[in-house]
């Protein structure tokens, strides 16, 4: 029976991996959001008069969205770095190989021979605690990252869209005052 600790250990590591999956299907929900709204934006794009107004609102939209892109990508494939000292301290703690870990047992050079490395931490109770011990680390500083990109591009995304809906305010008092408002036009 598994003790207590293993299990409130297997828990935050359920909990890091929920969060992972999260940051993930927030970063792809809002490119999505974000690529409609640029398509709306380009329908509208052929009416949007050459003036410096526009030209600079035109500019700092596509920036943003640029930026919010970028972020949303560095959200989904996060850059993780590792420092001299954590390899040197995780050297001296870690096996050669981790077991429950996708890139740890890929490593291992055939199936007999992790079989064999995951039968003995599974007989550790200790050994299979550090093994998740060591994951849930990983995963908390891959979250990290993760979270840190997506509030980055949730405020570029905000703040082009807010530069978008100026442009389209503008559009319809400048065609309003025309007394023409132009339709979608057709290719």
């Amino acid at each position: 029976m598994t003790s207590d600790r293993l299990l409130g250990v297997l828990r935050v590591l359920d909990d890091e991996n929920h969060l992972l999956e999260r940051a993930d299907q927030k970063a792809v929900s809002l490119l999505s959001i974000l690529g409609v709204f640029m398509v709306f934006f380009i329908v509208y794009y052929s009416v949007i008069p050459v003036i410096p107004f526009t030209v600079a609102l035109v500019s700092i939209y596509f920036l943003l969205a640029l930026l919010a892109i970028l972020n949303l990508i560095m959200a989904v494939r996060p850059q993780i770095r590792v420092t001299k000292e954590e390899k040197s301290k995780a050297g001296a703690e870690a096996p050669l190989y981790d077991v429950a870990f996708f890139a740890g047992i890929c490593k291992f050079p055939s199936l007999s021979a992790y079989k064999k490395s995951l039968e003995n931490m599974i007989k550790d109770e200790e050994s299979l605690i550090d093994e998740y011990t060591r994951q849930i680390f990983s995963l908390a500083k891959i979250n990290s990252v993760k979270y840190k990109y997506l509030q980055r591009s949730v405020f570029l995304t905000i703040i082009a869209l807010a530069t978008e809906l100026a442009i389209i305010v503008y559009l319809f008092v400048n065609y309003l005052g025309e007394g023409a408002i132009p339709g979608i036009p057709v290719p």
